[in-house]
């Protein structure tokens, strides 16, 4: 999804080993309930995945990154700010806008959220309902819109956007979702480091990779978060992908700049 196997087989080119995986819940990970997104839950997994990564033989515990695009990004950089085990996260396009089009929006879906959650607890199925439109739109009206003529096309040959994943999403995952606001997390990204790295010997930070023609996480509401983010003792970098937008910032076009510029924010962390 969003080209993220080429992108682990593109790294893995450049010598990363790269643990990719779906979501719980999602794709083709095993949970129910199948296609719910708990965000809280979604940074502990990550944070277990990062526990399993260090752990592998051909692994510098040293060196060790959180990636994430959309979504995942914004995952990947609140997981960093809770733990200190990550060297570097590279976040890409990650999501800024996690509000409802307008309070009208929110009331229904909350409404419905409410009754699904008394009827689940009577012991019945969750309620989904499609994640986009055939227009593109998120069909709760949560944040922005989707590449409205991709969509179509897919909708309209009943194909997956990935092995295992549909367009299909839990009303209760926007219940979640409404709790979460992760960007004043952002700017402790290292202060539970102290001075960790002046004693190791290297230093950590994070970089933003923003697709320029992004329609669904607006760049300039990513440029924004980027520079309120971190503390002193990361470093951070941003690279700007021109004419990239949400769908193809890791595709073929973009997919050699992007890899060049994460291992030269690595060679500068390790001072090469």
């Amino acid at each position: 999804m969003l080209n993220l196997p080429e992108c682990a087989t593109a790294l893995q080119g450049q010598g990363f080993t790269v643990v990719l995986y779906d979501p719980r819940n999602t794709g083709q990970s095993g949970g129910p309930p199948r296609d719910e997104i708990d965000p809280t839950q979604a940074v502990s997994d990550i944070s277990d995945a990062l526990t399993y990564l260090m752990a592998l033989p051909s692994v510098d515990s040293k060196l060790v990154e959180l990636f994430g695009i959309s979504f995942g990004g914004t995952v990947a950089l609140s997981a960093s700010a809770l733990g200190t085990m990550v060297r570097f996260t590279i976040a890409v396009a990650p999501v800024m806008d996690l509000d409802f089009i307008s309070p009208a929006h929110r009331e229904r879906v909350m409404h419905k959220c409410v009754q699904n959650r008394e009827s689940q607890t009577l012991g019945n199925e969750p309620y989904t309902i499609p994640l986009v439109n055939e227009q593109g739109e998120n069909v709760a009206g949560l944040g922005h819109g989707y590449d409205a003529d991709k969509y179509k096309r897919l909708l309209q040959a009943d194909l997956e956007v990935a092995p295992g994943h549909v367009n299909r999403i839990t009303i209760m995952t926007y219940y979640k979702v409404s709790m979460w606001t992760p960007w004043p997390l952002w700017e402790s990204l290292g202060s539970l480091e102290g001075k960790t790295s002046e004693k190791r010997g290297y230093d950590f930070g994070f970089m933003f990779i923003v697709p320029t023609a992004d329609q669904v996480s607006y760049p300039e509401k990513q440029r924004l978060y980027f520079g309120q983010s971190g503390t002193k003792t990361w470093r951070k970098t941003k690279l700007e992908v021109e004419c990239a937008g949400y769908e193809d910032a890791l595709g073929e076009l973009y997919i050699d700049k992007v890899v060049e510029g994460i291992q030269e924010f690595l060679q500068e962390l390790q001072g090469l």
